[in-house]
């Protein structure tokens, strides 16, 4: 409990200090919960001209659970009391465990109302995108509802799987729920759009079979390696981190389960329900061709229908093929390479100046009660003193002088240490002890004095009761010590920092495990964020590279390419090295929170490479490289696109949130999907058709296999049987009847 005068100024001011030490007295005696416990003494003596600030620390021992419980109640009562405390010269303000895992979880609980603002503007999203295609109205309406609904089962069923194990919860696995609506649109865009390709003139069974021959790969691959990506993190040492990726790891299996089987059965129903409207359409259609002049409607064909040679490549003269061109021409692939040298460089510089921070005001929001207290740590606590507490769990026989010589001696080389505040600071009761042991007399030897002086509650050592742990016989007999601490305090001055607190632990810590014999631990209350500084860079490299080589290696058995393999391995790398600098520029530090989006980002830069080294692999090798790269845009272009906006669209209702914690994730989405849909329109593409162009000088081949040719008619070659085509199937009044025709596009000349 932190005590300051409202002025800020001395609290030795006769009403300030009346008015501590009412407040204190109140607190330690009169503030209490039902509860069967024993109430302490605690004394405090001043002799000082000018204080600012009073710390009283409140102990806790839970030794049942019974007790535990009434110290919760305890504290919940104390955190109200002090919420609602108003003093004419005081302000209090109060930390603890417990406090700080309550704001934290009530920043993560800040991002919850936002869901509905994002689920409404992806479901909108996909309606408008949807029209787009010339969709029927109702078909739209479905397709909205239906794709967003894949994403909410996978999200219900990841927490209730993991509740129903009793798997713990961390607020910061709310943000799971929007990444995985983008994951999951993402899929759903790409097979709406390969079902739109399909000849509808063919039966429905052939038509999602074509529909998941086109998709399949491409949502496989990516939720795959966004699987991979997170399973890694699980392995990190951060318990947040760890909660996370479990949480979105499954999370994103369970969608991918969801969309090959929910979201692809109930697109079967829709497509029933839309080829019964195409009948009726059609039917009318005939019928008033038949009083009319020869009409051509085109409709495009079926992947299967070209089986046994490769389809011709898209629209020489399309938008695509013309920008395939421009992006071929050394000119503008150059620009592009100084360009992408201006952002390698900016992004190195960021990596390099990103700086490895732990702060508790990160976690929580900024109108929390525990700014304050940081502030006041920051400002007095830290750089005037702060306790450090030592534990000795295995003393030896204390009834031995050597032994007890030994113990002090440990005690010294903490007094001694750099920003220690030395012998004054600590509190030790074998100290107290062996002083005031001479003014009893008896002949019980160590372990009896012990017993009486501890039980002297006037001018003895009952007051140390709290900080020993005793061997008792059954009757209550005192034998020996069996553990106990002591408490020493340091003050770092104008170097009290992250750097120097790091610094200090380490010291404390190498003091303790020279002493590894009685088993010594410290506590400080900042150990535990220490600990993570400490551990963070270098499990931040070995997680990143890890995942990276998961990453490749899950690529090349999707696309066993190498030239496409390594084309999206530099895409890829380029994406994360700019999302990670980028985001050092943009005042964010390391920390677990940028760990946790760090990986995210590793896994969704998969997403925008991915498809489009597939789809280019795919393509047969006898077309030119901008044949190849323009039918791979055509095909998995546009749902690049609507996954990139639809994620964007996910996370801009919690842009109005104020919490740092959800801002580094709202950034780091932002950062992936620009450089992500950058990488794969424009960058991706020119250093494709530039390693192309690389592989035909050295005679090289893309593929890691030669491409078998079909055996006979009606076999589909690997190439072809994936490959979108343009020519088209006519329906022709000829006379009195109607025929289908089939139109093939003359091939350009690339």
């Amino acid at each position: 409990v932190t005590i300051t005068a409202k002025d800020m100024d001395n609290l030795l001011r006769r009403d300030y200090l009346d008015g501590v030490d009412s407040l204190a007295e109140f607190l330690q005696y009169n503030f209490t919960v039902p509860c069967n416990g024993v109430k302490g003494e605690n004394k405090v003596e001043c002799s000082i001209s000018r204080v600012k600030v009073v710390v009283l620390y409140f102990r806790t021992d839970r030794q049942t659970p019974e007790i535990s419980s009434v110290i919760n109640e305890w504290e919940r009562s104390l955190f109200d009391y002090v919420e609602h405390f108003e003093h004419p010269t005081l302000n209090m303000t109060v930390n603890s465990d417990a406090m700080i895992a309550r704001e934290v979880r009530t920043n993560g609980l800040t991002c919850v109302p936002f869901f509905s603002f994002s689920v409404a503007a992806v479901v909108i999203f996909i309606f408008a995108t949807n029209s787009r295609e010339h969709f029927v109205f109702s078909h739209n309406v479905v397709m909205a509802i239906l794709g967003i609904a894949g994403p909410l089962m996978a999200t219900g069923t990841t927490f209730g799987f993991l509740f129903l194990f009793g798997v713990p919860f961390n607020s910061i696995t709310l943000v799971m729920p929007f990444l995985i609506i983008g994951v999951g649109c993402d899929d759903v865009f790409i097979i709406i759009h390969a079902m739109r390709k399909t000849d509808k003139t063919e039966s429905l069974e052939n038509q999602i079979a074509e529909t998941m021959e086109e998709a399949g790969p491409s949502i496989t691959v990516t939720s795959a390696t966004n699987c991979l990506s997170f399973a890694i993190g699980i392995a990190t040492p951060t318990p947040a981190i760890s909660l996370f990726c479990l949480y979105t790891c499954i999370a994103v299996a369970v969608d991918f389960v969801y969309q090959l089987t929910f979201f692809v059965a109930v697109l079967v129903y829709e497509e029933k329900r839309l080829e019964k409207m195409r009948k009726e359409e059609k039917k009318e259609k005939v019928e008033e061709a038949l009083g009319r002049p020869k009409q051509v409607l085109s409709v495009q064909n079926s992947i299967r229908s070209c089986a046994g040679a490769h389809p011709p490549p898209a629209n020489p003269n399309g938008i695509v093929s013309r920008y395939c061109r421009f992006l071929k021409d050394w000119r503008t692939r150059l620009t592009l390479l100084l360009i992408l040298c201006g952002y390698w460089t900016a992004s190195y510089y960021g990596c390099k100046t990103m700086e490895i921070k732990m702060d508790t005001t990160n976690l929580i929001m900024k109108d929390s009660p525990l700014n304050n207290i940081a502030w006041i740590y920051e400002r007095y606590l830290w750089s005037e003193g702060q306790l450090v507490m030592v534990f000795v769990n295995n003393p030896p026989d204390l009834s031995l002088e050597q032994n007890q010589h030994e113990v002090l001696e440990l005690v010294n080389r903490f007094e001694t240490l750099p920003y220690s505040m030395g012998k004054n600071s600590t509190s030790i009761w074998l100290r107290s002890f062996l002083y005031q042991s001479s003014l009893y007399h008896n002949t019980k030897g160590f372990n009896g004095l012990l017993q009486e002086w501890l039980d002297d509650t006037e001018g003895g050592g009952a007051r140390w009761n709290d900080m020993l742990r005793l061997k008792k016989t059954e009757n209550g007999t005192i034998l020996g010590v069996n553990k106990f601490m002591f408490a020493t305090a340091c003050a770092m001055g104008d170097d009290a920092n992250w750097a120097t607190r790091e610094r200090l632990q380490k010291q404390w810590r190498g003091v303790a495990h020279e002493y590894a014999h009685f088993n010594v631990t410290v506590f400080q209350s900042y150990s535990f964020y220490i600990d993570q500084l400490d551990s963070i860079g270098g499990t931040t490299m070995s997680t990143v590279v890890w995942a990276a080589i998961t990453m490749d290696l899950a690529c090349l058995l999707m696309i066993p390419g190498i030239n496409s393999i390594l084309t999206s391995t530099i895409a890829m790398a380029s994406i994360n090295v700019g999302v990670f600098g980028l985001l050092s520029i943009w005042k964010v530090n390391l920390d677990p929170i940028t760990m946790c989006t760090t990986l995210m980002s590793i896994g969704f830069s998969v997403d925008f490479t991915a498809h489009i080294s597939y789809h280019y692999y795919r393509n047969p090798t006898s077309w030119t490289t901008d044949e190849r790269l323009a039918d791979a845009l055509k095909s998995i272009g546009w749902p690049m696109i609507q996954a990139a906006s639809s994620t964007v669209l996910c996370v801009f209702p919690l842009m109005f949130n104020t919490s740092y914690m959800i801002w580094v994730f709202v950034k780091t989405i932002l950062l992936v999907t620009l450089l992500g849909i950058l990488h794969g329109i424009i960058f991706l593409p020119a250093l494709l058709l530039t390693s192309g162009d690389l592989n035909r000088l050295f005679g090289a081949s893309d593929n890691v296999a030669p491409e078998k040719k079909p055996e006979k008619l009606g076999e589909i070659s690997q190439a072809s049987s994936f490959s979108s085509t343009n020519s088209e199937t006519a329906l022709v009044k000829k006379d009195d009847s109607t025929e289908l025709k089939t139109m093939p596009q003359e091939r350009g000349s690339g």
